[in-house]
């Protein structure tokens, strides 16, 4: 089985996109690492095991569309596409948001049996959002999508096409939620997404910023340490947390990262 993960994000959010891939790459034994982008090339040079995909010509959500402006934008949208983004092979991927960081191994993250679940992900105990309606509300900012038995059911077109009507407030995480909770997800553990919405533990294995916009200088924010361990930290550091060894890149020509177009829809 691969292991695969997933990072979407703007612009400026690459910077934390590097820090949290580093993070990922020291703490666990992932074999491959899709970023979601803009634009054709990445700022900067990029381990081979990242392949970056641009997703900017995204053919399902229109401009016009309810949830185009929100603070999210399209990034957040197209992560209710994932079936449709990554390749066939990819059965099971890791979705990670940028604000998180992996902080102890992971590994038994991809041995969690979902075979017959959409994905596994934290439940948001101090969170009232869908409370009063009785219901259960996940977190996606960390979870693990059974992309196979999402592709079969065909669940992402319901997903986009709900989204394209109604204006959300949480965008793709309100449509996971709204058509699979809880009955196609496993409850994860909530040391693998710490935040304020999931709840602490003493000892976490993805630390997420959840709820911080600028959780590297607020003073408020939690566990800022980790985030400044692997910002800090080259790639070549990252590799040999795991015994590996890697020779940082030299810079390059331009259009030296792989790059995916997003694939049209039939929706």
């Amino acid at each position: 089985m691969m292991r695969a993960a997933v990072y979407s994000g703007s612009r400026n959010l690459y910077p934390h996109m590097v820090t949290a891939a580093k993070s990922l790459i020291a703490n666990s034994s992932v074999d491959k690492i899709y970023f979601l982008i803009e634009d054709d090339t990445f700022p900067e040079e990029l381990p081979p095991l990242i392949e970056t995909i641009n997703v900017s010509g995204q053919p399902w959500f229109p401009q016009g569309g309810p949830n185009m402006r929100s603070q999210f934008t399209y990034m957040a949208l197209v992560r209710a596409c994932y079936g449709k983004l990554l390749p066939e092979e990819v059965d099971k991927v890791l979705q990670l948001d940028v604000d998180t960081v992996v902080v102890d191994n992971i590994d038994a993250m991809w041995d969690i049996d979902i075979s017959h679940k959409w994905m596994a992900a934290c439940e948001e105990k101090n969170n009232n959002y869908w409370k009063p309606w009785g219901m259960e509300y996940f977190n996606v900012g960390v979870c693990m999508i059974n992309l196979k038995a999402v592709r079969q059911c065909g669940i992402e077109d319901e997903m986009i096409k709900w989204l394209n009507t109604e204006q959300t407030r949480f965008v793709e995480q309100d449509a996971w939620n709204k058509f699979g909770a809880p009955r196609k997800f496993v409850k994860l553990d909530t040391r693998y997404n710490e935040c304020y919405c999931n709840g602490f533990t003493d000892h976490p294995a993805i630390v997420h910023y959840a709820g911080f916009k600028d959780w590297v200088n607020d003073p408020k924010c939690y566990r800022k340490e980790y985030y400044t361990k692997y910002r800090d930290m080259t790639w070549k550091g990252a590799f040999e947390c795991r015994g590996e060894t890697f020779e940082e890149p030299k810079p390059a020509p331009k259009k030296t990262t792989r790059t995916r177009k997003a694939k049209s829809s039939e929706f």
